[in-house]
């Protein structure tokens, strides 16, 4: 079967590859991988800025069907339609036993698509059955590969940072986390929520209104401090989601919150940022990071996509066969796509 393999360290030594079949081990499956996104750790790995272990097939969001499964598993059948996190957490280390497994720090963790795991820019994957989430029945396979971003938007934005009905929040960045952040703040009772962007995102702020946003904002040309005033009577918004990894809007994120408001991270900015850190004491903020998925954000991320509450073919912007990768490597790398699909 092909594979798309990230051969060694390095900038590139990605190749479309012919390997072999996997045959799952006795508490694994074997998937047949039915779409898979391309994600931004995908091109970081593609640029040698992500951890991982070569070689390893890329991928790590996808839907598939299972084919087999190994004599251990009794919770799922083979032919039922199934999604799951990235992260294969060792259950053992300390973060594992107090419900952070995300954060697994088990020397015997591993990471599909990055590390010790093959991926899903494949047809077939092995997947350990303890993973496994249940694609819920009428979510079409290509929805469903776009379920590990909604559970990490779920983790941040409700678990992590924290919604109150009513609250007004804004989203700084319209890419494809802000665009699932803004819908999961409106499904936990967001009254008013605004996302902004920049000059080039006008199509993607337009989505942004597709898909609930009350106020869409263009940072290069409007001021963002006095717009969250005007919308909340000059005290601030209750919570800011910063999404989009860009050092100026974390440092925003600081001064747009309204005192004791909560702002949530979810942006990486692959440098090193200089903030005031005195505006989280004087304004005493509540400031979260948040890294992937843990179980209760993947049960709710499926309820809401199969409620229609959290839409993502809005986000699927192109599909293509695993033979033309880099051509959607280019297009996620060159903000020409929100979400692409590899179809193996």
């Amino acid at each position: 079967m092909k594979a798309v393999v990230k051969m060694k360290r390095g900038i590139s030594h990605v190749r479309l590859l012919n390997v072999e079949k996997p045959k799952p081990a006795l508490d694994e499956v074997l998937v047949e991988v039915k779409a898979a996104g391309i994600c931004g750790t995908d091109i970081h790995i593609y640029h040698d800025r992500a951890f991982y272990r070569p070689p390893v097939t890329l991928g790590h969001e996808y839907s598939g069907i299972i084919t087999a499964k190994g004599r251990a598993v009794k919770d799922f059948k083979v032919g039922e339609r199934v999604t799951s996190p990235a992260t294969i957490p060792c259950g053992e280390c300390p973060l594992c036993q107090t419900g952070s497994p995300n954060r697994c720090i088990g020397k015997q963790r591993r990471i599909l698509g990055a590390l010790k795991a093959d991926g899903a820019f494949a047809k077939y994957m092995k997947v350990p059955a303890r993973i496994l989430h249940r694609i819920p029945d009428g979510l079409p396979f290509e929805e469903a590969a776009v379920a590990e971003p909604v559970a990490c938007a779920v983790h941040a934005v409700a678990e992590r940072t924290g919604i109150n009905i009513g609250d007004t929040v804004l989203i700084l960045g319209p890419g494809p986390m802000g665009l699932l952040a803004l819908q999961v703040a409106k499904a936990e009772g967001a009254s008013q929520v605004m996302i902004t962007g920049v000059g080039s995102d006008e199509g993607r702020l337009k989505i942004a209104k597709s898909l609930g946003a009350d106020l869409t904002l263009n940072a290069e040309e409007e001021n963002l401090f006095r717009a969250a005033m005007d919308l909340t009577d000059g005290i601030g918004v209750d919570v800011v989601i910063e999404a989009s990894g860009a050092p100026v809007a974390q440092k925003q994120a600081l001064e747009l919150v309204r005192r004791r408001g909560r702002v949530g991270i979810i942006g990486l900015s692959g440098r090193p940022v200089e903030l005031e850190l005195d505006k989280v004491v004087e304004g005493e903020l509540d400031v979260a990071g948040s890294w992937g998925t843990v179980w209760t954000s993947w049960r709710k991320a499926l309820i809401l996509m199969a409620e229609g509450k959290v839409k993502t073919k809005p986000l699927i912007t192109q599909r293509l066969p695993i033979e033309e990768w880099r051509t959607g490597f280019k297009l996620m790398e060159e903000r020409e796509a929100l979400k692409v699909l590899l179809k193996p």
